[in-house]
């Protein structure tokens, strides 16, 4: 399914969910057991909202950072760690739900049991990538106080002695 005709899809959009892919490896060549992509552009897509959204409504509170700030500002590590959480809780409920174990003959066998797995996944990924964005934030915060370029804190006689390189 591509991605091309929904609103406010553009090429970083979708240079970005191709990158997030490749990060999970999720190609129909290398899933063996999963017929085809495990999660299809929209649902990568909506993982990167929900990503965004996640990071939006963290303290302290920057206003609106879109993906393409993100980008901008060098931020696809955390950007793409974030998505990925959002697809293995995704992931995670599915397999929860779709969960059945079959015993016959004395042979057991588990349909969708990979929960478990996840839930370490998810774990990882989770302490991980709060560290990170509690940093990014703080970085961006502080970043936003001072201007991006200023190289430090001016004094109050930054004003009246400031301007001797203008002449």
């Amino acid at each position: 399914m591509s991605l091309q005709g929904i609103p406010g899809v553009g090429p970083s959009t979708a240079y970005f969910v191709q990158l997030v892919r490749g990060y999970l490896r999720d190609f129909p060549e290398l899933n063996r057991i999963v017929s085809g992509q495990e999660s299809s552009d929209r649902q990568i897509l909506w993982a990167i909202f929900d990503a965004l959204s996640d990071f939006n409504g963290t303290p302290p509170f920057l206003g609106d950072i879109s993906m393409d700030d993100m980008l901008a500002k060098s931020q696809h590590a955390l950007l793409l760690r974030m998505t990925t959480i959002s697809l293995i809780e995704s992931v995670g409920l599915l397999q929860t739900r779709n969960h059945i174990n079959y015993s016959n003959g004395g042979i057991s066998v588990g349909v969708n049991d990979k929960t478990p797995m996840l839930m370490n996944w998810l774990q990882y990924f989770k302490s991980t990538t709060e560290q990170m964005k509690q940093r990014v934030k703080v970085s961006m915060n502080i970043e936003g106080i001072l201007g991006a370029t200023n190289r430090g804190v001016n004094s109050e006689y930054w004003s009246v002695n400031g301007t001797y390189a203008a002449y």
